[in-house]
């Protein structure tokens, strides 16, 4: 029974270190031949003539003139912003608030709540809603929060809340 046992773990560590031994082997001719693999790899790159320079140069470029024979049809370039009316400029920015008396603001139409500003005048008016402001009785923003728009925007829409104002 011992003699059983002896060649068993005889075996097992004999297979162990055979296993151990070939990946080493492994190991070891794997790195031996890396710098022939690197060597023939780069032998690879430099053999077709192509400098550093060459090799890695943009594969496009980007022009950023007109050609000469292209004639410019409109000299005047406009921004691209076109004036608006007022009641667009309410519809899409004063709506919001104006429309439903969110945070003390005066509705559309309402006589009562524009009355005593309108008193005050147009150009106060257009300070407070280009400025901004912020008093007991409400708070706006300036330009109504939408910094996107022109001035001209902004008063387009002064009017047409003040005009609402007085035929209501």
């Amino acid at each position: 029974m011992a003699k059983k046992s002896y060649v068993v773990h005889t075996t097992v560590i004999t297979g162990f270190f055979m296993g151990v031994s070939l990946f080493a082997y492994l190991l070891i001719s794997h790195h031996l031949s890396m710098s022939n693999q690197v060597t023939h790899s780069r032998d690879g790159l430099l053999s077709n003539g192509l400098s550093v320079l060459e090799r890695i140069k943009p594969v496009g470029k980007v022009v950023m003139e007109l050609p000469a024979e292209m004639p410019v049809t409109n000299a005047s370039i406009s921004t691209g912003k076109l004036a608006r009316d007022g009641a667009q400029v309410y519809d899409q920015s004063c709506a919001a608030c104006h429309s439903s008396g969110i945070a003390g603001t005066p509705k559309l139409g309402d006589q009562v709540q524009w009355k005593a500003r309108v008193a005050k005048g147009t150009q106060v008016l257009y300070v407070n809603a280009l400025n901004g402001i912020s008093s007991p009785a409400g708070v706006m923003p300036a330009k109504g929060g939408n910094a996107s728009l022109s001035d001209t925007d902004v008063k387009a829409a002064v009017d047409y809340i003040v005009a609402k104002a007085k035929t209501n």
